[in-house]
């Protein structure tokens, strides 16, 4: 099987660095290119289109959140890391609906970031178990609003019918 392909894009260099000497010892991913900024991952990822694309959670939000949606276009199947730290569980979740793969904290890098990358790239979802319960409890919230959206067109329905069948009279 061939190495997981990887980009750091991170405005911060020693984070950078820091990503480059917990991955570069292993053996299945490889490093083929970094970025600092939202034009030059833009370009870094229609480049080299790698499997796994480490982003700074600051810059997914860049270009008013529409960085995401940019680089799927560009390389459907690279998967996204987001790397952050004290970031609000908004933001995060936020980048996550944008369609990141995950989320890691800049303090947990050194110990999970290669396992990080490893079930990433296999297709999981690697997130923490608070991050978890966010999405289900946004998930639950969006069920509840459109069982509350359905029900409404359904009245609303039923109110033309009634008022249809009262206009024949």
């Amino acid at each position: 099987m061939s190495p997981t392909t990887f980009i750091i894009a991170d405005p911060h260099h020693a984070r950078r660095a820091d990503c480059l000497r917990l991955l570069l010892p292993e053996q299945a991913i490889r490093f083929v290119a970094d970025a600092r900024d939202g034009a030059e991952v833009i370009s870094a990822v229609a480049k080299h289109k790698p499997r796994i694309l480490l982003l700074d959670l600051n810059l997914s939000l860049d270009r008013g959140g529409a960085l995401l949606p940019i680089l799927r276009r560009k390389s459907p199947c690279t998967r996204v890391i987001l790397l952050g730290g004290r970031s609000s569980d908004s933001r995060i979740l936020k980048a996550l609906f944008a369609g990141a793969s995950g989320y890691l904290d800049e303090k947990a890098l050194a110990t999970f970031l290669a396992k990080a990358v490893q079930v990433v790239d296999a297709g999981e979802a690697w997130v923490s178990r608070k991050i978890v319960a966010k999405i289900v409890q946004r998930l639950a919230r969006l069920a509840v609003q459109r069982a509350y959206r359905v029900k409404q067109a359904k009245t609303v329905v039923g109110t033309a019918r009634l008022l249809k069948s009262s206009r024949r009279k």
